[in-house]
């Protein structure tokens, strides 16, 4: 099992560093004004350092925690997981129809209702207040195009 998480590991370094040399032939630019290989690269060095992490900790605990395949498949809860692909699905291919608040509110009080059953007040407002985030960080701060849906907003 331990040849299996370095390998894996392995894996995720060399994708990693296909996206920072992809990244850097794109050019990178700067971090006022960034070039199309900007988000490719800093990807694959997140990506890189995950995977470096946890080889690292593995190595040093030597996998003394390590679970069998059985054990992790054995908690999913499969209907659960084909619903959340489909409703992501669904949410890709209904995005500009409802609109980013719409959409995205919905998306939200799906995910977090169904995955971990909350009271239903907690999940609207978990749900309102992270699209209010996601709304500010991408409209106001990135100023980025958002659909505006049927409805206009």
């Amino acid at each position: 099992m331990k040849k299996t998480f370095i390998i894996n590991d392995i894996f995720w370094m060399g994708v990693a560093l296909f996206f920072c040399i992809g990244g850097l032939k794109l050019g990178f630019g700067t971090f006022k004004q960034p070039h199309a290989g900007f988000m490719p690269f800093l990807v694959g060095l997140f990506l890189g350092l995950l995977a470096l992490v946890d080889l690292i900790s593995g190595v040093l605990s030597q996998w003394k925690s390590e679970k069998k395949d059985k054990m992790i498949w054995a908690q999913i809860s499969w209907p659960k997981v084909i619903l959340t692909v489909l409703v992501l699905f669904a949410f890709t291919v209904f995005f500009t129809t409802l609109g980013f608040f719409i959409g995205t509110f919905l998306l939200l009080l799906f995910l977090f209702r169904v995955m971990e059953r909350r009271r239903w007040w907690i999940v609207f407002m978990a749900s309102a207040a992270t699209t209010a985030l996601f709304y500010l960080v991408f409209k106001v701060g990135l100023e980025s195009q958002l659909p505006q849906g049927f409805l206009g907003f």
